[in-house]
């Protein structure tokens, strides 16, 4: 199959059982962007305990967080983790909402998959009546702030992310939302 041909895939909101692949799936994505800038200690803490199967299954089904899953006949293929967060003052009022993470396989880049997940993201933002929504990411990942640019969002600041005693350069990134982002029912 070509890189970039696009690949039948449904989203759907996560439930307790795929708290498993998203936590292998989260661990394994996180480990190859930031393994190389952060030290092994910090990354083996942070991964065990970040995406420990036990605490995605309990931010599943809590109400301050939603995750949504991306599938293919593979199985979960990326995923989505929203939340509502403390607002950092460079983020504009009213972007209550962080979209904490959008992590996909790397096999499956450039198939149209993230712009799925992340179009449902921005309904979901809207239809709980949102104007826009906000995300940090890594400085250096240009591929995502690239990503993120294309669909609307601007950096506006930048700030320590910690990882264990490690601190690593990301950038804030806000996107205002339309009441017509959201789809007609």
């Amino acid at each position: 199959m070509l890189r970039n041909s696009a690949i039948n895939t449904t989203v759907r909101q996560a439930k307790a059982c795929d708290a498993e692949a998203i936590s292998h799936l989260g661990g394994v994505t996180f480990a190859s962007a930031y393994g190389a800038i952060v030290r092994p200690e910090d990354m083996a803490g942070y991964v065990a305990d970040i995406f420990a199967p036990s605490r995605i299954s309990e931010e599943i089904g809590a109400s301050d967080s939603v995750y949504l899953v991306a599938e293919t006949e593979s199985g979960i293929v990326g995923y989505a983790k929203l939340a509502m967060t403390e607002t950092p003052e460079m983020v504009p009022a009213g972007y209550p909402i962080e979209l904490v993470r959008l992590y996909l396989d790397h096999r499956y880049y450039g198939r149209g998959i993230g712009e799925k997940l992340l179009s449902e993201i921005c309904s979901r933002v809207v239809k709980a009546g949102h104007r826009g929504l906000w995300l940090r990411v890594w400085q250096k990942n240009e591929g995502a702030i690239r990503f993120y640019r294309r669909h609307g969002f601007e950096i506006v600041g930048s700030e320590p992310y910690f990882i264990g005693e490690t601190p690593n350069p990301v950038v804030l990134m806000c996107a205002e939302l339309a009441a017509h982002d959201a789809p007609t029912e």
